[in-house]
Formats: structure tokens, C-alpha cells, sequence
């Protein structure tokens, strides 16, 4: 059959597309439907073939991917195939004398290791000590194809402050781990800029300035291009922007196989980039982790569909232990489904031709390659990165998405979004203790160092407060929302409430309503209730502001009284009869349970 099954349908314009589009909307703006990225482009609710005339071949080493696993420990290595591992990541890092990971102190250790894992593709995260292995790591190419190692000095700047080698070795080294075919033995880890809060459009410009300052060591070192660009792999974060992780893979090799044409025509489409892709610490929570379960899955698709070569998912609860086989298993699991139940391992480029995610790479890639361009032109990579432009930039994007967190213009679920206040976690001070210690190392290092802290932190470092409390027996302190008048708004106003107060973890108490405030605030003393909350409209608010102030103040003199909402016309009133604080959206949730905490259970 050669007719189109549709050409006697007539054409829709884009035009026409566009007026449904408005007449769905009942009165409401385009803008309703369009949104804009962190890096300032805005997207439109759909794209045309008139949308992009050039759709450019993203390149790849092999279809499909690897699933891979995360091991720190030996017993962790059984029967890896068989648990559906692809591949294996070994980490075995030094800092100060103390090991972390897998004991891998001589050749015998990793070729034990090694021995372990089978045939599997194997990624050794060594550090600074990469170069002590080269020859061993070269070894296993025939019994295992593939194996990278992760030599990376300016990553180990990022994290230590120092290079954690001699910079004028720096290309000696390049040039010794180079040139065996199967081996790449300098890894890029832009996963850390992520983990720390980068956006991904300054991963996707830093990772290429990063690679082009290492291919220029290599050159530098007698190394010729094509074995430079061999021995370079990418190590990059997964975030939880389903689309446009997608289009920034797709970029990433777009780009970088302009770059190596650059060098040499010809060479990107011969030796496309290694990708291996890491889900980020930095979205996942601590709080009802179950939900990173979903990040995870949706990050490993991004990661898929965007083209990685290896693609790893943090086990939802590792956040608590590192050593949690139910996590490891369902991470696993959760790329499984993927392959046999979605089958993205079918296609080159599941995501070419979709017209919307082509143009959302096209312009993610001409926001980083515009990026790049500056950075090349101010001295490169390691010139920023000496200066702390790099650092300084990425932190203040935290810390944008931070204050964007806490006052619910992002929304982490489970985090500041619908969290469990019975949920408890008092375990989780380990883990807090020592983000805190990232949070507050010594900067006098030669390089700014970035903490590589999760975006929910200090919403649960004041959560944890309660869950430490109630664990040793104390007290938790009770919140009553006292309902009245109107019924749309009162129970709309304590739902929301419900969810502000929720972040503190306190035992919250609603009501079906009142038809007094004297009732109510009975009610809340007989409950003994540290917080009181009126919830009503703001029409009323006038009425019963006076009532619920001189009540509070005859039976609950020491309890707090909040107002749901923010009336701009009562304020002043309000605060006049000692109302102690507003619960509405614009009010910072953070400094909202710092308050709270250091009040009802201490710091």
C-alpha cells in the first residue's frame, strides 16, 4: 500500500492549532501555557516542521545502554549479571589517609575485583590514584572491552580545593593513560557541578570548556587528537526536568561533535562522546523518599532517550545508608522496565524527530555553546575555575533554587509539597552532621571548592529537630486550626495550612468549624495546643481578629496565634494585637520552622 492513510484530510495550520489552543483557555493568556527554562528561553505547548529545518545526526558509540551499578563494598560484587547489571562502577577513594569504598591498594586488589564482576564494562572512580593503575586498568581491556578510569584533576579541585597532583604532570599523565583502544582513563565529572546545583545549561557549557582545556593537555603532551579525544569520557548528572535532560544529552553530543570536527573534520562522527550519566543527589530528598523512586525513573529516562552510553540510579534511601539492597535493587529494577517493557534500547535516538524536544535541544544548545564561547574567550576552563567564576556562579543558582524551594516557587514533594508530618526520621542527623561540615569547610585552598549539598537540606535540618525530639520521649507539640465562616475559604485556607505546617513534622489537629471563636479557641485549649491557627476569609478576618486575639490571650497566653493568609488591609491591626505570624505563599518556609523550632523545641 503505498496511499497515505490520511491525505484526504485537510492540512491544520499552526494557525489553527493556536486558536484551539486560545479557545481552550476560556479567556487566558498564551503565556498560561508557555514556560521558560532556568536559562531564560521561553517554550512554546507545541512545535511544527516550520519549527526547525535542521535536524542534525546526534552520534553514538553503540545503541542502547548500560545499566549500571554502584559498588562500595565486596560483597556487593555477587552474581552482578545476574541482578541485571550491564556494568559496575568500583569506588575506592583516598582522602587523608582513610579509605573509602572497595580495598584497592595494589594491583592484586583490582584484579580481584575485576575477577569478581565477569565480563562486565567496569568504571573504577580511583581518583588522583588512577595513574598509579594505568598499566593494570590497560590489562583488563580483553576480558572485560571496556574500562575507564577516572583521572580528573580539575574534578578533584572541585572537591578537595587542590588538584591532588603536580599541574605541570597533569599532561604526562594524560599522555600515559592514552592511546589503548577500549581504555579512556580521564573522566569528566560534571555530575558534581549538578549535585552542587548547577542548572543544566552551565553543566552542559562547563562540561565542554572542561573537555576542550583536557584535549588541549593531550595535544600539549605529544598526544595526537584521535587518541585525545578516545580517552576522554563524560561523567554527568541526571536532574529531574524530564525534557529538557533529555534535549541536553542530545546537545552534548551535538556540540561536542563540533568541536572534535573543529580539530579534525570528521573525527566527532568517528569518536562520538562517552556518556556516563548519574542521577543527582542534589533533587533527591530525605523525606518521604519513596518519591525518588519516581525521580530516579524519570531521570534514567531522560538520560536514555538523550542518548548515555552508561547510566546509573542512586537507590532511593541512600540518603540513610549506602549499603541498602532494596534501593539498589528497585534502581536497577527501574532501568529493567525501561528496556524490556518500554524497549528504548530498539531505537539510535528515540527522542529525534519529535519536533519539540528538536527545537528544545537546538536552543539548549545555543544558550551553552553562547556560554562556552565566553568562557574560551576569558581563558578557558581551568582559568575560571582557579578565578572561582565557576563556583560563584554555580552557587548563587542554589542558591536561587533554595529560596525558590522555600518560598514554593519550586516544589519538591514530600519536601515543602504535601509532606508526612508523622513521618520520622531521626537517623538522618548522621547524614546532616556531615553536610554540615561540607556546607562549612575552610576555603583556604587553592580552589574554591562546591559542597555538593541537596537542594531539600535545611528543610530537613529543621525537620530532623522534631524527629530527634520525639525520639527521646518528649513532647511533640500540637497545631489546631480553628475553622470559621465562610466554608470555601476556611477549609481551603486550612488545607493549605495543613501543608505549610506539615515541613515541621508537628501533630496537626483540623476542625469541621465553629460557629464561635470562643468555641474554638476552648477546643484548642482543651487539646493543648502550642499553635493556633484562624482560618477564614479575609472579609471576615475584620470581625474576628479582636475575638480570636482576647481569647487566646484569657486561655492560651503562651500559645502562638497565626492567621491563614495575608490580608494587606489587617496587617497592621493584626500585628497590633499580637498575632504572631502569617501563613500564606509568599511566606519563607524556612525561616517560618527556624522560628518555630527554636521556639517549641530548641535548636
Amino acid at each position: 500500500m503505498n496511499e497515505f492513510l490520511f491525505s484526504d484530510f485537510p492540512e491544520v495550520s499552526t494557525e489553527d492549532w493556536k486558536n484551539q489552543i486560545l479557545k481552550d483557555l476560556k479567556g487566558n493568556p498564551w503565556d498560561k501555557v508557555t514556560w521558560e527554562t532556568e536559562e531564560g528561553f521561553k517554550i512554546e505547548p507545541f512545535y511544527r516542521k516550520e519549527d526547525i529545518t535542521d535536524l542534525p545526526r546526534v552520534y553514538k558509540r553503540s545503541s542502547g545502554w548500560n545499566v549500571t551499578e554502584t559498588v562500595t563494598s565486596e560483597q556487593e560484587l555477587t552474581d552482578l549479571p545476574k541482578k541485571g547489571a550491564d556494568a559496575a562502577v568500583l569506588i575506592s577513594h583516598e582522602e587523608n589517609g582513610n579509605l573509602f569504598g572497595l580495598k584497592i591498594n595494589t594491583t592484586a586488589d583490582l584484579e580481584k575485583l575485576a575477577g569478581l564482576t565477569g565480563s562486565l564494562p567496569l568504571i573504577f572512580s580511583l581518583a588522583t590514584r588512577t595513574i598509579n593503575f594505568t598499566d593494570s586498568l590497560k590489562k583488563l581491556i580483553p576480558s572485560h572491552n571496556t574500562v575507564l578510569g577516572d583521572f580528573d584533576p580539575y574534578g578533584t579541585a572541585l572537591l578537595c580545593g587542590e588538584l591532588g597532583c603536580d599541574e605541570s604532570t597533569i599532561g604526562k599523565s594524560f599522555s600515559n593513560l592514552s592511546g589503548t583502544k577500549g581504555f579512556a582513563g580521564v573522566g569528566i565529572h560534571s555530575y558534581t557541578l549538578r549535585d552542587a546545583g548547577a542548572s543544566i545549561g552551565q553543566e552542559l557549557a562547563y562540561s565542554l570548556s572542561w573537555g576542550v582545556d583536557y584535549l588541549n593537555r593531550h595535544l600539549d603532551a605529544g598526544v595526537s587528537i584521535e587518541d585525545a579525544a578516545a580517552n576522554l569520557w563524560f561523567w554527568m548528572g541526571i536532574g529531574s526536568d524530564y525534557f529538557t535532560e533529555i534535549a541536553k544529552f542530545r546537545a552534548m553530543r551535538i556540540l561536542w561533535t563540533e568541536i572534535l570536527n573543529a580539530y579534525k573534520p570528521g573525527l566527532g562522527e568517528t569518536v562520538p562522546a562517552l556518556l556516563v550519566a548519574r542521577t543527582s543527589s542534589f533533587q533527591f530528598t530525605a523525606y518521604d523518599p519513596y518519591v525518588n523512586m519516581l525521580r530516579g525513573t524519570t531521570s534514567a529516562m531522560s538520560a536514555v532517550m538523550g542518548g548515555a552510553d552508561f547510566v546509573s540510579v542512586l537507590p532511593f534511601d541512600s540518603e540513610y545508608s549506602a549499603q541498602q539492597e532494596l534501593g539498589k535493587r528497585i534502581a536497577r529494577n527501574s532501568q529493567l522496565l525501561l528496556r524490556y517493557e518500554s524497549f528504548l534500547d530498539k531505537v539510535e535516538d528515540p527522542a529525534a524527530g519529535s519536533y519539540y524536544l528538536e527545537v528544545l535541544t537546538k536552543k539548549l544548545a545555543e544558550t551553552a555553546w553562547s556560554k562556552f564561547q565566553t568562557l574560551e574567550t576569558e581563558g578557558g576552563f581551568g582559568e575560571s575555575l582557579k578565578q572561582g567564576k565557576i563556583q560563584k556562579e554555580i552557587r548563587e543558582r542554589a542558591d536561587k533554587k533554595r529560596n525558590a524551594l522555600a518560598t514554593k516557587k519550586e516544589i519538591l514533594l514530600g519536601t515543602n509539597q504535601y509532606p508526612l508530618p508523622s513521618e520520622r526520621h531521626p537517623e538522618l542527623s548522621t547524614s546532616l552532621e556531615v553536610t554540615s561540615k561540607l556546607k562549612n569547610f575552610s576555603s583556604s585552598s587553592t580552589y574554591e571548592r562546591l559542597a555538593p549539598i541537596r537542594l531539600s537540606y535545611e528543610f530537613d535540618k529543621w525537620r530532623n529537630i522534631t524527629d530527634v525530639h520525639v525520639s527521646s520521649g518528649k513532647t511533640l507539640p500540637k497545631i489546631f486550626l480553628l475553622t470559621i465562616g465562610d466554608l470555601t475559604m476556611r477549609k481551603a485556607r486550612a488545607g493549605f495550612s495543613s501543608n505549610f505546617l506539615g515541613c515541621l513534622g508537628y501533630e496537626i489537629i483540623d476542625s469541621l468549624g465553629f460557629p464561635t471563636v470562643k468555641e474554638g479557641v476552648s477546643r484548642a485549649k482543651e487539646l493543648g495546643a502550642e499553635i493556633v491557627v484562624l482560618c477564614s476569609s479575609d472579609e471576615e478576618y475584620a470581625n474576628y481578629l479582636p475575638e480570636f486575639a482576647n481569647e487566646m490571650k484569657a486561655q492560651l497566653p503562651n500559645s502562638w496565634k497565626l492567621l491563614a493568609g495575608y490580608p494587606k488591609d489587617l496587617i497592621t491591626q493584626a500585628e497590633s494585637l499580637g498575632i504572631d505570624d502569617f501563613i500564606h505563599m509568599k511566606r519563607n518556609i524556612v525561616e517560618f520552622m527556624e522560628k518555630a523550632q527554636t521556639k517549641w523545641i530548641g535548636r
